[in-house]
């Protein structure tokens, strides 16, 4: 191993793995150097050519050996476990205080040679025990902060103890349904071409009606949707703020006395354009947050929770980018390297934000919390998807740059469906940055979710753990894996679920390493089930059941429908986007046309459905397997009630194609068992009947 790969692992980085196939894969020389030196600072190294690696291995093992406890201690169950690292023959005392998030003081100390010790050899034969004192905090979880001694130093550290188990994970044996769609999608004559919180609150109440308890949608982030315009979701302007758009205007218009706004109609059959969405929305929106902010009893709460929340620094973020109409790295210096942060309006105002902006920016941000919070009035939960990242321009870029590596993309090594590997453009948290900050911004993210989700789905879970990096300028083939303190992260989810009362959820799809599951099942969270991909193959089989611990639904928003799974759509796009080569294609519509053959061989064994087309037909079979099997929740997309053969999001593409710019069809009628098609109302009558409610 080369001086430089020597490094790179013991800066945390995986530079060799087993690619989809199971065969070792290395990143290039060229993606090591650079995924190091886009970590140097936080490493405190300095690495101009690779010929430097040998000195900066010797630099990061003698910071190592001076660190006796690492900046987090976690612990499970009310206590802390501390390490403390010292030279294997050191004894001497060593003294912990604890004060805990209530205010309490837990003092314990002790001597190091009394404790449990795993040994460890450093560079140059030198042995290192880590010992390991076990502190009682009388079952106290929460965030901590830890002072302690020992013999060569003293410090401070973060404490975080957590319940082993997320709230409402697998094991309840409760067997739950829901539906999934987006809320872009989920269009109305009353609110305009594009879904808001007001739709929504109509999809809650028909899955109510019908007993379930999930509406799942994709993330209802912060986005910039003028200048720039980037509307996936999974490239918000930010992770701690909503997006605005998705306001329902009509009670708010109804609460200041205006009139409610008159949406541009609807034409069928065209897809939606987000950028034309926003700006009749927010021709409607300004003058309603003028006079709300101007209402006194909004005033002052709206100035309270403002202070509480952040949000006059987000909206003067937001005001000034909306002034200038380019991401924030293209500002003029004094708005581009920013202040301290923003606490009040008139600091907004002194910064140069615009005054009119920043109130509707305020107000959105206050109104949006408050209208999710009333949908969390039903017995309906909404599951919602915290996404790996935010845009390279995102608000949180811009403000808390330090935690960033934004000479990096994080994305995914190539697998069976991407052969050219994936790069997201979203630049990846720093695990030491993160841990020298306390995990405060990664703490205020989950907190947000949480605040409004009864079920909260960590996209890409695998990057609790690590994330695949792409440097500026390599291809997506040849990233690098950065290692993130997985059991911290993990401490932090279930803390916050537990105290939100809030179910997990881990996107577990792709390359998943052989740690994951088990610990995702130790920590009570639960799986994915894609049934797509476990229909049967020969005639005479059944589709595979999920797993108990899943989330089990036909297919994702980032596969094909059942529709055009049975069509062979995604077969269509793969070739046409010069993803698999003729012969592939071939041996995939042969592969194709025998589990069509086997699923409907499948499905006439049964009476349900009957009289149906085969692709209806097939498609309710296919669900009601899912919910009489074992998994603890289904969830049924509207698109497939529908059977629409688009999907909303193609990976790997963006301008090849019109990816989250999808209506829902019919999606008000699908769960009425009076107006819905014949499919739909199969559908939903037997999976209510499989899973009634508790």
């Amino acid at each position: 191993m080369t001086a430089l790969r020597e490094l790179a692992k013991a800066a945390g980085l995986d530079v060799e793995y087993e690619n989809w196939r199971g065969a070792p894969t290395a990143a290039s020389d060229e993606a090591v150097f650079a995924m190091l030196r886009a970590l140097a600072p936080d490493l405190g190294i300095e690495l101009e050519r690779p010929e430097d690696a040998a000195g900066a291995i010797a630099v990061l093992e003698h910071k190592r050996w001076r660190q006796i406890v690492p900046p987090v201690v976690i612990g499970w169950s009310g206590g802390l476990v501390v390490p403390f690292s010292a030279p294997a023959e050191q004894d001497g005392p060593w003294e912990v205080e604890v004060t805990t998030e209530s205010g309490r003081t837990v003092r314990a100390h002790g001597m190091l040679f009394d404790l449990h010790a795993d040994s460890h050899a450093w560079p140059g034969g030198v042995v290192h025990c880590v010992r390991r004192a076990r502190i009682s905090l009388d079952g106290e979880t929460g965030y901590h902060s830890l002072r302690w001694k020992a013999v060569g130093g003293q410090g401070e550290a973060f404490a975080i103890s957590a319940p082993e188990r997320a709230w409402g994970g697998p094991g309840t044996g409760a067997r739950r349904w829901g539906v999934f769609a987006p809320v872009y999608g989920l269009a109305s004559a009353e609110s305009g071409q594009a879904g808001d919180l007001g739709t929504l609150g109509q999809l809650f109440e028909a899955v109510e009606r019908r007993g379930g308890r999930y509406v799942a949608t994709l993330p209802i982030l912060a986005q910039f949707l003028d200048e720039p315009c980037v509307f996936s979701p999974y490239s918000p302007a930010s992770r701690l703020y909503w997006n605005e758009m998705y306001l329902d205007l009509a009670p708010l218009a109804a609460q200041v006395g205006l009139p409610a706004p008159s949406a541009p109609p609807i034409v069928p059959g065209t897809l939606i354009d987000h950028k034309a969405q926003y700006h009749w929305r927010r021709q409607a929106l300004d003058p309603i947050a003028q006079r709300l902010a101007a209402m006194p009893a909004v005033s002052a709460e709206l100035e309270t929770w403002a202070h509480a929340t952040g949000a006059y620094d987000y909206a003067a973020f937001r005001a000034i980018g909306e002034v200038q109409r380019t991401g924030w790295s293209q500002w003029d210096a004094r708005w581009r390297d920013g202040a301290p942060p923003i606490e009040t309006r008139a600091q907004a105002l002194a910064f140069g934000a615009d005054e009119a902006r920043l109130t509707t920016h305020v107000v959105a941000q206050w109104a949006m919390q408050r209208q999710l919070e009333v949908l969390g009035s039903h017995s309906v939960g909404l599951y919602l998807d915290l996404p790996v990242g935010v845009n390279c321009d995102a608000y949180e870029v811009w403000r808390h740059r330090h935690l960033f590596l934004t000479e990096l993309a994080a994305g995914a090594p190539p697998d069976a469906l991407f052969l050219g590997g994936q790069d997201w453009g979203l630049p990846p948290l720093s695990p030491i940055a993160l841990r020298r900050d306390r995990y405060r911004y990664f703490i205020r993210c989950v907190q947000h979710h949480m605040k409004v989700a009864g079920m909260l789905r960590i996209d890409h879970v695998m990057g609790l753990y690590r994330l695949y990096c792409v440097p500026q300028g390599r291809p997506a083939t040849d990233g690098v894996y950065l290692r993130y303190p997985a059991d911290e992260l993990m401490a932090i989810l279930t803390l916050e679920s537990q105290r939100a009362r809030c179910a997990l959820v881990g996107e577990d799809l792709g390359t998943v390493p052989p740690q994951i599951r088990p610990a995702m099942a130790r920590h009570g969270m639960f799986r994915l089930h894609v049934g797509q991909w476990s229909l049967p193959i020969k005639v005479g089989e059944r589709p595979t059941p999920s797993p108990a611990e899943a989330v089990a639904s036909l297919n994702t928003h980032d596969t094909a429908t059942f529709a055009g799974w049975w069509r062979g759509a995604d077969i269509d796009d793969r070739r046409d986007l010069g993803l698999i080569t003729a012969a592939q294609e071939a041996a995939e519509r042969v592969e194709r046309e025998t589990s069509r053959a086997a699923l409907t061989a499948f499905t006439h064994k049964s009476e349900l459905g009957a009289g149906l087309p085969d692709a209806a037909r097939a498609m309710v079979a296919a669900t009601i397997d899912l919910a009489n099997g074992p998994a603890e929740v289904v969830l049924v997309a509207l698109d497939d009630l529908a059977l629409d053969p688009a999907p909303h999001n193609v990976p790997g593409t963006t301008t090849q194609r019109p990816n989250w710019q999808r209506r829902v069809e019919g999606w008000a009628d699908a769960l009425d068992p009076d107006r819905a098609s014949p499919a739909a109302a199969a559908t939903i009558a037997a999976v209510s009947t499989a899973r009634p409610p508790r």
